[in-house]
């Protein structure tokens, strides 16, 4: 009796094997999996490291290999699953998994894109209502025809922190850290050129992408190998978090930002670039702060700000910590998806 009072999820993402969105996911799966009033069904491309993760947390998980547009048999198989698992909500993550929902209702499901980008918006066609992580995409998606009412913001949660550390000789040492995809939009590339400038600090960049090369030639180029180091992406963040003095976001294109929370939620102070979700979530010297996108000057002078000034950092990490947990602490978010959920399931059944 009380199974049946649960609303069931149908969570579906194709993704790519790392990226913002994708850990996203997975963070959302694992508390939808341990709320009680939630019944949770997951499909993903297949990834055998999403695939144990996902699993480990007792998630009813199914993959699908050849997860795309041209393949008829991928459609057939979600198909099958929304009529197998009956669920209330099917959310579908960004273009891939948007695009390979039946155009018609299997059952009686209501159908959720998840969109944390300026996606065009035709590949969301079969949805009937849309969540945005930030009020400038909802925006962007009422400006392509939506009606408003169909359109719901949500932001992203990050994790607590686990309390690890790399090692206890790093804590404090005024160590910078950058994490993110290595591509282009992320500027990583701008915090390397700023480190000749600031000979006090090391620099820790976290991630993967095919840019790796070039940020490796960039320390090279300015004598930096002493001071900057390369790590893999970790699924335990929380240890570098704990062993810098200061996080950097310095993306030339960011639609929310999720690392800067992350920041807040581990009381380490961040700097961002002036732009997209950052931009907007960071109060300058309130908490945080604000250098012009692409300007590794200001960035410079906006790190050696904030080590000069011990009160504004004290300020800027207790402002910090509280924009997370008002705003983005797991059960805040969890709460708006699932009164969200309600809501559209009760419309269904007028």
């Amino acid at each position: 009796m009380v199974k049946n009072n649960k609303i069931k999820v149908l969570n579906i993402i194709s993704g790519a094997k790392f990226g913002g969105a994708e850990l996203f996911f997975e963070r959302l799966a694992c508390s939808f999996d341990k709320h009680k009033s939630i019944h949770q069904k997951i499909v993903i491309r297949s990834n055998k490291r999403r695939f144990n993760y996902l699993n480990a947390k007792n998630s009813e998980v199914e993959q699908i290999s050849n997860f795309n547009y041209y393949n008829p048999f991928c459609f057939l198989k979600v198909e099958k699953i929304i009529k197998d698992f009956n669920p209330d909500i099917v959310l579908s993550w960004m273009n891939r998994a948007s695009k390979i929902l039946p155009n018609k209702k299997v059952n009686n499901e209501k159908k959720v894109g998840r969109i944390g980008g300026f996606y065009k918006i035709k590949n969301y066609v079969n949805c009937d209502f849309l969540i945005t992580n930030t009020q400038d995409l909802k925006e962007y998606v009422i400006s392509q025809g939506w009606d408003q009412k169909a359109v719901e913001y949500i932001p992203n949660f990050v994790n607590q922190n686990q309390n690890s550390i790399l090692s206890k000789k790093d804590k404090n040492n005024n160590v910078i850290l950058c994490m993110g995809r290595f591509h282009k939009n992320k500027a990583i590339d701008i915090i390397i050129k700023a480190m000749p400038f600031l000979p006090k600090f090391n620099l820790f960049i976290v991630g993967n992408g095919s840019l790796r090369i070039d940020y490796e030639n960039l320390i090279k180029k300015f004598d930096l190998n002493s001071r900057v180091k390369i790590f893999e992406w970790s699924q335990d963040i929380s240890e570098f978090l704990n062993s810098c003095s200061i996080l950097v976001c310095p993306s030339r294109h960011e639609p929310f930002g999720n690392i800067v929370v992350d920041g807040w939620a581990h009381n380490i102070p961040v700097i961002v670039s002036d732009t997209g979700g950052p931009g907007k979530m960071v109060k300058h010297k309130l908490n945080g702060l604000k250098f012009e996108k692409d300007n590794v000057f200001d960035l410079v002078s906006k790190i050696k700000d904030l080590q000069s000034n011990k009160s504004l950092k004290r300020k800027i990490i207790s402002n910090g910590f509280k924009t997370y947990k008002k705003n983005f602490s797991e059960n805040v978010i969890v709460s708006k998806y699932l009164s969200f959920f309600r809501r559209i399931k009760r419309s269904c059944a007028e």
